[in-house]
């Protein structure tokens, strides 16, 4: 839950507070009291904005980088900032009559119509972007085709509502007849989602010995045949079926202001699965620096989305960027590709 502020101050000092974040995300250029009676509507002397610049120093909600520089915003500066930009947006939004027009996507590759969501959104946002692909866990599975590649190793290929499909390699005993396994794992698994086949496996098992198919194996057969099927139905009940797709890092890294130690530390932490672990871990919000506690990422803001196939999620994005960027500009390109991406999967999902 992020902390609600600006209690602690008055509502000119508010004023005189957004004045400075905007200022400074504008410019990157610490903001005097002279350029906030130049840029604010705030009839007052310029001896009472310092008393209040003063004020805001103490609460922590700016900071003085230099004796005779101007004021930055501090992490609570920006949060104070970003609460009052989401207001503005929800008033707008509740007044508005205007209707956004759908996006028309050609139903294609969903690789390619992933990537390029996240290039776009990289470079409207000047961050690094990161895209949940949809899981076969929350989706209904159609088919699934198990290639064997040797007579211990297959690959599982589970085919999605959505039509996309997860390659899992999978080890086993030696097996002579990898086809009658895969007509009972069709049997037992399509139309389900592997989340429900999971909790239903022990179910399934047991109607598998029901199956009429069954009674045409060879007595010598069904052993091998079932102690396969369990081993390949385990090692698909487990899989994580994590995936994502990463762009922008570059943008990350060309932050000046962080020094080469830093960015290197970044770079490792940002290729580990450790970062994807904790970044997911997070709830749908705006993180502001130290908030999200992504180890190296303090000098960056993060905000998560999730996006649907009708009303049903089927994955997340997240964008990492300057927490002094234009907190502005990135929530509405972000919020305008999670509509595009949910719009795309729907429509998906009733052609497919």
């Amino acid at each position: 839950m992020i902390t609600v502020l600006g209690n602690d101050i008055t509502e000119r000092q508010k004023k005189v507070l957004y004045c400075i974040v905007q200022e400074y995300i504008n410019t990157r250029t610490p903001v005097s009291s002279k350029r906030v009676l130049e840029s604010a509507a705030i009839e007052r002397s310029g001896a009472t904005i310092r008393n209040d610049m003063n004020r805001l120093m103490r609460t922590g909600y700016i900071f003085q980088p230099h004796t005779s520089a101007g004021r930055v915003p501090t992490d609570k500066g920006l949060r104070f900032y970003v609460n009052e930009l989401k207001k503005i947006r929800e008033e707008i939004k509740s007044k508005s009559s205007q209707v956004e027009v759908a996006a028309k996507f050609p139903i294609g590759d969903m690789e390619k119509v992933l990537t390029g969501a996240a290039k776009l959104l990289s470079s409207s946002t000047k961050g690094m972007v990161i895209i949940e692909k949809p899981s076969p866990l929350t989706l209904r599975i159609k088919r699934i085709v198990v290639t064997p590649v040797s007579k211990n190793f297959s690959i599982a290929n589970i085919i999605t509502s959505l039509g996309l499909s997860s390659s899992i390699p999978i080890q086993h005993t030696e097996l002579d007849d990898v086809e009658k396994i895969e007509q009972m794992l069709n049997k037992a698994m399509t139309g389900l989602t592997l989340n429900e086949f999971k909790s239903k496996l022990r179910d399934i098992l047991t109607r598998i010995n029901n199956f009429n198919n069954l009674n045409s194996f060879k007595d010598s057969d069904f052993g091998t045949i079932s102690r396969g099927f369990l081993e390949i139905t385990e090692r698909l009940s487990v899989e994580s079926y994590e995936d994502y797709i990463t762009e922008g890092l570059p943008n990350l890294l060309a932050n000046d202001r962080i020094n080469l130690k830093k960015l290197q530390n970044i770079l490792v932490y940002v290729s580990s699965d450790v970062f994807y672990k904790e970044l997911f871990e997070l709830e749908n919000d705006i993180y502001i620096g130290k908030e999200h506690g992504l180890k190296f990422l303090e000098d960056f803001s993060v905000i998560l989305g999730q996006f649907y196939s009708e009303d049903n999620p089927v994955g997340r994005v997240a964008v990492i960027f300057d927490k002094y960027g234009r907190y502005d500009l990135i929530m509405d390109s972000f919020e305008f590709m999670l509509n595009r991406l949910s719009e795309y999967f729907t429509i998906v999902s009733r052609n497919v």
